[in-house]
């Protein structure tokens, strides 16, 4: 019955990340002529210039071998990214298992019905695992269709073995956030701290593929042993002994997660702290803060909103460093030339394209977990509680909405400044004027994509989260390969990326910005009357 229950639970993400993934490997592979040519000439060349180009985003994706094939090309460009699709999951799937459930009430009425905490912990994993396992099984027979639609093949020993993986990475990460659950008090803080650890584990991993320093502790993290295998690519490899050892550090880290369950009490973490001697306070706090619309809201997720910036910072720091390089490659890579053509200066179009064009994405990303925050807020009871204050709901939805615009203009602002700093640094003049063009034209983009969320959270809360991903990968996954593959205009402006436009290079895209704006207006609307007029938790 628990293992039917978790199965339950499990449905949204499956069905997300099993269609985010498909589609990605489907594409890859049937975009693989389109990018590399049909000529032995043009393969090699591309071959070539992929090597080269894959050192410089070694950072994210492991170094390509032999990408001017069909499987070198889709273990470089699919199966490099799933780490990073996959993972999210489990993190997600993680922290929620069990703390989730006692957030929502569930987890005290199966063990009052005789449940014991280690057959839970047990049942919750082992049906995660099964949903990995059919969610990537659907991934790889996509993937290889695509290939075979081209009038090619996939070794399906090779993908078999990267499935088999991609799944024991999923299983570690899994694991980890579950034991991270038993440690916090709630599923939020859970999710924080499990997400700070797993990126640490990545950038570990991926920076130990260039540089020296943190190659001698890449053992550490279970990424570096899911790079292992590569069974695609020609003269890849099966590493089923690093295989195996991810599912046994698996075991183990559930395991402890099951002793650290049974430990604890219900609604605290394992390690609580000690109670003071002084009384308690039941004085109203005297934050100025807390008092104020919408600064309340940025109060408290100031830690998180913390990381948001600095985490920002770092990545446009890095991307910006890239700048040079990357415009020589694509100098000499045909294929990329269509990302950057009509754009003016090759540094600042590097910029615009691989920079600004990322910015979105991570303000698009922000905007889902304050959407996650706000259905969070409503199906586990804290909402109520701000209601009976008594509080208009309007007013509720009007500083949710203004809380993300804040939040937003503070992460555009620390990546922007970051930006124009780093490159200066390197002798490439943005100007002020268009970085804060660049910049101003972020957050009706971040407003739109959270009152998209905010629309949705009014009719289907529950699959609000899954909707908005959805959509948001979608309209990533077409900005790229529209231009690539000639794909009609009308296809493209499908994405909501596509209506940021260029503004660093190009200036003001107009039709864009006047349908992000009715993009706000209809959905803000559509969102505040289906707000008024719903039941809570509904």
């Amino acid at each position: 019955m628990m293992l039917r229950i978790g199965l339950r639970f499990h449905r949204t993400g499956m069905i997300s990340a099993a269609v985010i993934g498909a589609f990605s490997g489907m594409v890859q592979s049937l975009g693989f002529q389109a990018v590399v040519g049909t000529s032995e000439a043009a393969r090699l060349q591309f071959g070539l210039e992929m090597q080269i180009l894959g050192r410089q985003l070694s950072y994210l994706i492991p170094l390509p071998v032999h990408p001017e094939t069909l499987a070198g090309y889709v273990q470089w460009r699919a199966f490099g990214f799933f780490p990073v699709i996959f993972g999210f999951w489990a993190l997600i799937a993680g922290s929620g298992a069990v703390r989730g459930d006692e957030d929502r009430g569930l987890l005290e009425l199966w063990l009052a019905s005789g449940t014991s905490r280690a057959r839970l912990t047990a049942a919750r994993a082992g049906a995660f695992v099964f949903a990995a396992a059919a969610a990537i099984l659907f991934v790889l027979v996509l993937t290889g269709l695509g290939a075979v639609i081209v009038g090619s093949s996939l070794p399906i020993e090779g993908l078999l073995g990267d499935g088999v993986a991609l799944l024991a990475l999923m299983a570690v990460c899994f694991a980890i956030a579950l034991l991270i659950a038993q440690f916090a008090d709630s599923r939020r803080v859970a999710a924080g701290v499990s997400a700070i650890v797993l990126l640490g584990l990545f950038l570990l991993n991926s920076l130990g593929r260039t540089l020296d320093a943190p190659a001698h502790f890449r053992g550490v993290s279970p990424f570096s042993y899911f790079d292992r295998t590569n069974g695609l690519s020609p003269g890849g490899q099966i590493d089923w002994t690093s295989i195996l050892g991810l599912f046994v550090a698996a075991l183990v880290l559930i395991a402890l997660a099951g002793i650290a369950f049974a430990r604890r009490d219900l609604g605290a973490g394992l390690i609580r702290p000690r109670p003071t001697a002084r009384p308690a306070v039941t004085e109203p706090s005297r934050n100025p803060l807390l008092r104020l619309p919408v600064l309340a809201t940025i109060y408290e997720q100031r830690l998180g909103l913390t990381a948001w910036m600095v985490s920002t910072g770092l990545l446009a720091l890095f991307m910006t460093s890239l700048a040079k390089s990357v415009a020589d490659l694509v100098n000499h890579i045909p294929i990329f030339r269509a990302y950057v053509s009509g754009q003016g200066d090759l540094d600042r179009a590097v910029i615009s394209v691989f920079w600004f064009a990322l910015m979105p994405l991570v303000l698009a990303v922000f905007a889902i977990t304050q959407v996650s925050r706000w259905t969070a807020d409503d199906t586990e009871g804290r909402l109520e509680m701000v209601l009976s204050e008594p509080v208009p709901r309007w007013r509720v939805a009007l500083e949710r909405e203004g809380a993300l615009l804040v939040g937003t203009t503070l992460i555009a602002v620390v990546g922007s400044a970051v930006t124009l700093w780093a490159a200066d640094a390197q002798g490439i003049s943005l100007g002020v004027g268009p970085i804060v063009l660049a910049t101003a034209l972020l957050l009706p983009f971040g407003l739109a994509f959270g009152s998209l969320g905010a629309a949705l959270a009014g009719w289907i809360p529950r699959a609000t989260v899954l909707l908005l991903g959805g959509y948001a990968v979608a309209s990533y996954f077409l900005t790229q390969f529209a231009p690539l593959f000639h794909w009609p205009g009308w296809v493209e402006n499908l994405g909501i990326f596509h209506l940021y436009g260029t503004p660093l290079t190009t200036g003001v895209y107009w039709t864009g910005f006047w349908v992000l704006l009715v993009v706000i207006v209809v959905a803000m609307t559509v969102g505040l009357a289906s707000f008024q007029r719903r039941d809570l938790g509904r």
